[in-house]
């Protein structure tokens, strides 16, 4: 009977081990797709529900969804506020700066956004010496600040290294889903072409 009972308790624990880890390996898509939404909106300017007036965003909103009863994450909302948020609007900020800064690049052809969420200089024409350093500082800037950006609404939803690469490829999307027309980007076999 004790035998028994020790088997019943081992195969309970397995069980319960393996359901942990099952719901561990959860990718959140959706939580991870509205927070690219709401990013490259607002970084674009074309979120309806940006508020000049006052500093929240709509990825304050979306943390908002981020509860401590969500299976994957485990971090309490004041947690993610404290460091997740004001890392990701840091990142943001950062990035829409730059853009204000690359708009005039976007528009001459000069750059475009990769296949991988990532801008790219694709043309000189019309620039001289000065502003094509410029502009590969900036640019380069800005892919640093994407790649951190990624990393850290990865972190803030406790989504391991290994899926990292899903995150961007969400971002990627929407970089060119929300870019205007006439901005080049990159499809999934590497040509450039106008959107």
């Amino acid at each position: 009977m004790l035998k028994k009972t020790a088997q019943v308790l081992t195969f309970i624990s397995l069980l319960s081990f393996v359901a942990c880890v099952t719901v561990n390996i959860y990718f959140p898509a959706a939580k991870v797709e509205r927070a690219a939404e709401d990013i490259v909106e607002d970084v674009y300017g074309t979120n309806p529900k940006q508020d000049n007036k006052d500093d929240q965003s709509a990825l304050e909103s979306f943390l908002a969804l981020l509860t401590p009863q969500a299976a994957h994450a485990q971090v309490s909302k004041a947690e993610i506020d404290k460091k997740s948020n004001a890392a990701i609007r840091g990142l943001k900020q950062s990035i829409a700066a730059d853009h204000k800064k690359l708009v005039p690049y976007y528009n001459s052809g000069n750059i475009g956004i990769t296949k991988d969420g990532y801008l790219k200089i694709i043309s000189k024409d019309g620039l001289n010496i000065k502003q094509t350093a410029d502009l590969r500082r900036i640019v380069s800037q800005d892919n640093d600040t994407r790649d951190q950006l990624y990393s850290e609404v990865a972190a803030s939803m406790n989504i391991p290294g290994s899926e990292l690469a899903k995150v961007k490829a969400i971002f990627a999307q929407e970089w060119q889903e929300r870019a205007p027309s006439g901005w080049f980007i990159q499809n999934a076999n590497g040509k450039w072409m106008r959107k």
